[in-house]
């Protein structure tokens, strides 16, 4: 995964790995007969957060949903306290290597400060035939005060299995 630079407050940290939640949102979708996991990793400076076995209604690359509720159940972040706030709906096109969400909506809180922020049409690059895939999106703020960045860039690193 890609390194990112320190970033110079808490906030801005919350921001980014709001957005990256928003991305690894993106790698999960709707109900079919085989559920699926996905496991996630988004690192902004020194600050991480990270899941395993999140549940998708589906495998890849069948279209998916992923369960929010799986995620924020297993969400282990280092700092902050972050939520998905939505099931984001994701496609696969194997020929382009890519995965695609539809949106992803994040909120962030840093010492008592929650920033939410919401990105669309996100698209993953597949790691060559694996199920594994990398991310860096632009997330920008939907609620949040002054103390909020106006947006993020994230970088998100995903296994769908």
């Amino acid at each position: 995964m890609p390194r990112l630079t320190p970033l110079k407050t808490p906030l801005k940290a919350t921001g980014v790995l709001v957005g990256a939640l928003t991305v690894a949102a993106l790698t999960a979708g709707p109900a079919s007969a085989a559920q699926g996991k996905v496991d996630g990793t988004i690192a902004a400076g020194d600050r991480s957060c990270s899941w395993t076995d999140g549940v998708t209604s589906d495998t890849a690359p069948n279209p998916l949903t992923v369960d929010r509720s799986s995620i924020n159940g297993k969400l282990s972040c280092s700092g902050l306290s972050a939520t998905l706030n939505n099931d984001p709906a994701v496609t696969f096109d194997d020929a382009a290597g890519t995965a695609k969400a539809d949106v992803l909506d994040v909120s962030v809180t840093v010492i008592g400060v929650t920033c939410r922020y919401k990105a669309e049409a996100l698209t993953a690059q597949r790691d060559g035939d694996t199920r594994n895939y990398s991310a860096t999106a632009e997330a920008s703020l939907a609620e949040g005060g002054a103390l909020c960045p106006a947006s993020q860039t994230v970088t998100a690193t995903l296994k769908f299995h």
